[in-house]
């Protein structure tokens, strides 16, 4: 009568594992920030992250960068990131999304930016 109820143990999904970055990966990876100027001029930015702009020239930018470290890539919100992300690995970055972008980053983790004065 109510078969949804015999499933098997083997016909259960395991949940995913939580993708949100955690303090210590934030801390320890160079973060590609790909927020517009704007945003990193009224935020701020990580001491550890380097900007380049999500536009036409971005793979070309990422060809710049050491294929040797470790890169998680942050926007304002986490839109963008997934397919900056495939872009980088499709160079051969070694690159994470992070995901919730810098409002999560800096307001949840409480890992704050610094602003440049002017």
């Amino acid at each position: 009568m109510f078969g949804f109820f015999k499933k098997k143990k083997s016909d259960l999904v395991e949940p995913a594992k939580d993708p949100f970055p955690t303090y210590d990966e934030v801390k320890n990876l160079t973060i590609i920030d790909i927020r517009e100027p704007e945003d990193i001029e009224y935020y701020g930015k990580y001491p550890n992250s380097i900007h380049i702009p999500f536009d036409e020239y971005f793979a070309s930018k990422l060809l710049m960068l050491d294929k040797n470290k470790e890169y998680g890539i942050m926007d304002l919100r986490g839109v963008d990131i997934y397919e900056a992300e495939k872009i980088a690995k499709e160079i051969g970055l070694k690159a994470k999304a992070l995901r919730g972008g810098f409002f999560y980053i800096s307001e949840v983790l409480n890992y704050k930016p610094i602003k440049e004065e002017r």
